[in-house]
């Protein structure tokens, strides 16, 4: 089952021009993904996601920040066909034609906008359903099941993920898989890392913000322009990709280009 707010909740938080959610990290990604989470911003409220402070972040660490995600943001949206790839043999390719991009920077001033402050950073879109092709070794971290230490092998055809390889960490997302719905499997969102402060991953959901990755999500796509509901909404990292946009190198082997 899908896990909302008490509804006395959700009317505050449509009725507000800016919620400030201060939770876990592991229950903001929940919170993210929640239909009232979308329903405020889709309304008009500024969602800001707090699991910690920073204290000595920057103004020019944020506004990098910002700038990189909205650039980004911008090349994603005017493009076709986004292709991401690794050493180690990941090459996935997807269409994204028409899909509104996410953009979580750090800094939100407009309506609508949101993230976690001050320091989350990914610009993401739910591919077309049925396009996502390919093959992805996920290396860095997987929600639900924590720091990947042997990494796993997805092989996905028309949109789904239809076979895992790999040790332990395949068959958690298996057991995770089997006790979710029909929709589980569909892969729901590309995101791409735009923090450029953090260097060590960490085991935690905040290794997809690292500049240099890129990240997979199954699950439930609709919170984010997708057409695909579901009780799950995942992410696997992926660490030192390179990204194509129409052919456009975007990052090469970790090295952001933009």
């Amino acid at each position: 089952m899908e896990v909302e707010p008490p509804q006395e909740v959700v009317e505050l938080m449509l009725s507000s021009e800016v919620i400030m959610a201060v939770l876990e990290l592991k229950y903001l990604q929940l919170f993210a993904h929640m239909n009232a989470r979308a329903r405020a911003t889709d309304a008009g409220a500024r969602v800001g996601l707090v699991p910690f402070i920073l204290w000595d972040i920057t103004e020019e660490d944020v506004l990098r920040i910002k700038n990189l995600t909205e650039r980004l943001a911008e090349i994603m949206g005017e493009g076709g066909e986004a292709h991401i790839s690794t050493t180690l043999g990941t090459d996935v390719t997807m269409s994204i034609r028409g899909r509104p991009i996410q953009q979580l920077k750090a800094v939100f001033t407009e309506p609508g906008e949101w993230g976690a402050v001050p320091f989350y950073a990914e610009a993401a879109v739910a591919p077309i359903e049925g396009t996502t092709q390919g093959k992805a070794i996920i290396d860095v971290f997987m929600e639900r099941i924590g720091a990947i230490k042997q990494p796993m092998e997805w092989t996905i055809l028309d949109g789904k993920l239809v076979k895992i390889r790999g040790g332990k960490e395949a068959e958690m997302l298996k057991q995770i898989i089997r006790k979710a719905d029909e929709n589980a499997t569909n892969i729901g969102e590309l995101g791409v890392g735009t923090n450029h402060i953090f260097k060590n991953f960490t085991g935690t959901i905040g290794d997809k913000m690292v500049l240099g990755t890129a990240h997979l999500a199954i699950g439930k796509s609709v919170n984010i322009g997708g057409k695909v509901m579901s009780n799950i909404h995942h992410d696997a990292v992926i660490n030192k990709v390179t990204l194509e946009i129409d052919g456009r190198k975007v990052i090469d082997n970790g090295k952001c280009l933009i």
